[in-house]
C-alpha cells in the first residue's frame, strides 16, 4: 500500500531542465526576431542606396547630352556616321573631290558630335560599373520608342542597339515612368525589377528627362544596374545573421548549462549538509550558501531552514559587496566609455601637420564622464573640407551613444557628396526612423572649399557661430536654420552660403559655453563669448580656444559644471593650390 502511495505522488521538475529549455526557447525566439527586424531594416536600406545610386548616375550623364537637340541626330545613318567618325576632316574632303561632291561639314560636324557623346556616356558606363545607359524617344502613346543612344558595358553581352531603331515597350512600369515624365513633369523615375523576368537579370533602372536649349523636353535617358549585388548582399546578409544566431545562442545555451551545473547540482550536497551543522551548532559555516541554485525539491525542503538561520548576516554581506561590486564595475564602464568617446573625436594636430591652407583647433569637455557634444572635421576631397559640431538633447550615457551614431552617420553620408542640407536631412531621416527615446541633436555643419573661399552651411537647430572677415572683429549673425536632427521626422533642411578670405576666422561652440552661470545664475552670455573672441583675434587657434577657457572658469569659478562644452576654432590661410597632374599616354 505505501508504495502504492509513493507512485501515486506528483514527480518533481528539475529546475534544471526547466531553465534550459526556457532559455533555448527564448533565444531562438529572440534570434527570429532580430534577424527579421535586421534583414528588413538592411535591405530598406541598402535598395535606397542603390537606387540613389544609380539616379545619381543617370543626373551625371545626362549632364553630357544637355541641350543637345536629339531629333537632329536621328536625321542621320549610323553606320554613316561610323564611317565619317572613322575620317579626319581632311580626309574626308579627298574622299567627297574624287566622288565628285561637295563636303558637307555640318553633316560630318554632327557625325562627329554623336560619337564623341557616345564615347562620354560609354565612359561613364563603364567606369560607374553600370549595365547600360541608353537615350530613346518615345512614341505620343508610349508604346514604343526610338534608340538615340544605346552604350552598353564592356562585361554586358547584350545586343546594342543602333541609331533609329525602334523597340517596343514590353514593360507597363516603363509605359508609366515615360507618362510621368513627358505628361506629369516627373524629373526622376526609378524602376525596380526582381522577379518575372524570364532569362533577364534583377535590374534598377533610372529615368531622367533630357531637355534642349529652349527647356524643350526631348527624350529620357535610362541607366540600368544589375542588382545582383543587392541580392546576393540580402542573401548573404541573411546567411550570416543565422550563422551569428546559431553561434550564440549555442554558446549562451554551453555557459547556461555550465553554470547551472556548478550552481545548481554539485551545492546541492553542500547545503544540505550545511543546514544540518548550522542546527546543531548555531555557527557561521565558512560556505557562502548563496553562490549555490537549487533543484526544485532540495529548495523545498530547505529553504525555510536556511532563511531563518542566515538570512541576516549573509544577505546583509552579499548585498554590501554586491553594491560595491556593481558600483566598480560602473565607474569602470564609465571610464571605459570616456576613452571610446575621445578616441572618436579628431586629432587636430595630427590632422594639420601637412595642411598649409588653414589651421583648425577643438576642445570637448563634458559635464559628465561621458557626454552628447561632438566635433568633427575631414577633407572630402583634395580640396574640399568639413567642420561640424553637435550637441544632443541629454547628457550621459545615452548621448554618448545617441552622438556616436549620428556623428558616424553623418560622416558617412558626406563622403558620397552633395549640398549640407541634402547630407542632414539623409541622417535625419535615418536617426527619426529608429528614435524611439525622442532625442534629438542640433548640429553645425559645413562644407567649405579651399580653392574658392565657399561654405555651403546647414544649420540644424545649432548656435549661430561666429565669424570674423577682413580682419575685422568677430561677429555673430541670425542666419536661416532648420529644425534639430531627430526633432521633426520628416523636416526640411535649407543651406545658406558665403564665401571666406585667406585671414577669415570661424569659431563654433555649444550651448554649455554661453549658458555657463555661477553662483548667482548670471549666465556667461555671447556678450562675453564676442569680447573674448575680439580680444584674442590675432592669437592662434589654440590661445584662442586657452583664453575663452580661462575666461569661463574665472566666471563660474567653483560653480560646478550642468553642460556639455565643446568649442572650434577655424582659421582660412590660404586658397588650396592643386597639384598639376600629368597623364601618361599609352
Amino acid at each position: 500500500m505505501a508504495l502504492t502511495k509513493n507512485n501515486k505522488q506528483k514527480k518533481k521538475v528539475s529546475l534544471y531542465l526547466i531553465t534550459m529549455g526556457s532559455v533555448l526557447i527564448i533565444m531562438s525566439i529572440f534570434a527570429v526576431v532580430v534577424q527579421l527586424i535586421g534583414y528588413y531594416a538592411f535591405t530598406k536600406t541598402f535598395e535606397n542606396e542603390y537606387n540613389e545610386t544609380v539616379y545619381r548616375i543617370a543626373e551625371l550623364a545626362s549632364g553630357n547630352v544637355r541641350y543637345m537637340d536629339l531629333a537632329e541626330y536621328l536625321e542621320c545613318d549610323y553606320d554613316e556616321i561610323q564611317e565619317l567618325v572613322a575620317l579626319e576632316y581632311d580626309e574626308y574632303e579627298k574622299e567627297c573631290e574624287s566622288k565628285g561632291e561637295k563636303p558637307d561639314f555640318d553633316k560630318y560636324y554632327k557625325a562627329v558630335s554623336y560619337q564623341v557623346q557616345e564615347e562620354d556616356i560609354q565612359d561613364i558606363c563603364n567606369t560607374m560599373n553600370m549595365s547600360v545607359i541608353y537615350i530613346i524617344i518615345p512614341d505620343e502613346d508610349y508604346e514604343h520608342y526610338t534608340v538615340v543612344f544605346d552604350c552598353l558595358n564592356e562585361n554586358n553581352k547584350l545586343d546594342k542597339w543602333r541609331l533609329g531603331d525602334v523597340k517596343e515597350t514590353t514593360n507597363d512600369d516603363y509605359k508609366e515612368a515615360y507618362k510621368n515624365i513627358y505628361e506629369n513633369g516627373s524629373k526622376k523615375e526609378i524602376i525596380e525589377r526582381y522577379d518575372n523576368l524570364g532569362q533577364g537579370r534583377p535590374h534598377i533602372t533610372a529615368l531622367v528627362p533630357l531637355y534642349n536649349k529652349n527647356n524643350e523636353l526631348m527624350g529620357i535617358l535610362s541607366v540600368q544596374r544589375y542588382a545582383d549585388k543587392l541580392t546576393s548582399a540580402r542573401k548573404n546578409f541573411a546567411q550570416g545573421v543565422g550563422a551569428i544566431a546559431v553561434i550564440l545562442i549555442i554558446i549562451i545555451f554551453i555557459i547556461e548549462a555550465k553554470l547551472l551545473r556548478n550552481a545548481v547540482l554539485k551545492p546541492i550536497k553542500v547545503v544540505s549538509e550545511e543546514a544540518g551543522r548550522f542546527a546543531k551548532e548555531n555557527t557561521k559555516g565558512s560556505s557562502d550558501l548563496r553562490d549555490n541554485n537549487y533543484s526544485v525539491k532540495e529548495i523545498y525542503d530547505l529553504a525555510s531552514a536556511i532563511e531563518k538561520m542566515e538570512e541576516d548576516t549573509i544577505e546583509n554581506i552579499e548585498k554590501t559587496k554586491k553594491i560595491v561590486g556593481e558600483q566598480e564595475r560602473i565607474g569602470a564602464d564609465l571610464a571605459l566609455a570616456s576613452r571610446i568617446q575621445f578616441s572618436m573625436l579628431p586629432m587636430d594636430d595630427v590632422f594639420i601637420e601637412d595642411k598649409e591652407e588653414f589651421d583648425i583647433q577643438a576642445v570637448m569637455k563634458p559635464a559628465r564622464e561621458v557626454g552628447g557634444d561632438f566635433y568633427d572635421f575631414y577633407m572630402i576631397s583634395d580640396h574640399e573640407l568639413v567642420i561640424e559640431i553637435a550637441d544632443v538633447s541629454d547628457k550621459g550615457l545615452g548621448a554618448a551613444f545617441f552622438m556616436a551614431i549620428t556623428k558616424t552617420l553623418i560622416k558617412s553620408r558626406a563622403g558620397m557628396g552633395g549640398d549640407a542640407s541634402d547630407i542632414i536631412a539623409y541622417v535625419d531621416k535615418l536617426v527619426s526612423e529608429e528614435n524611439e527615446a525622442g532625442m534629438f541633436v542640433t548640429v553645425w555643419f559645413a562644407i567649405i572649399n579651399l580653392q574658392t573661399g565657399y561654405v555651403r552651411v546647414c544649420n540644424a537647430g545649432h548656435d549661430y557661430p561666429a565669424i570674423m572677415k577682413d580682419g575685422k572683429d568677430f561677429v555673430i549673425e541670425k542666419t536661416p536654420h532648420g529644425p534639430p536632427i531627430g526633432f521633426l521626422p520628416g523636416a526640411e533642411f535649407i543651406d545658406y552660403d558665403f564665401y571666406i578670405s585667406p585671414g577669415d576666422r570661424i569659431f563654433l561652440y555649444t550651448d554649455g559655453l554661453n549658458e555657463a552661470k555661477r553662483s548667482d545664475g548670471e549666465r556667461f552670455g555671447l556678450d562675453r563669448v564676442l569680447s573674448v573672441l575680439n580680444s584674442e583675434k590675432n592669437a592662434s587657434n589654440k590661445e584662442l580656444i586657452a583664453a575663452m577657457k580661462d575666461s569661463l572658469a574665472m566666471f563660474v569659478g567653483n560653480e560646478p559644471q550642468f553642460d556639455d562644452m565643446t568649442v572650434l576654432s577655424f582659421s582660412f590661410i590660404k586658397y588650396y593650390e592643386p597639384k598639376l597632374r600629368i597623364k601618361n599616354k599609352r
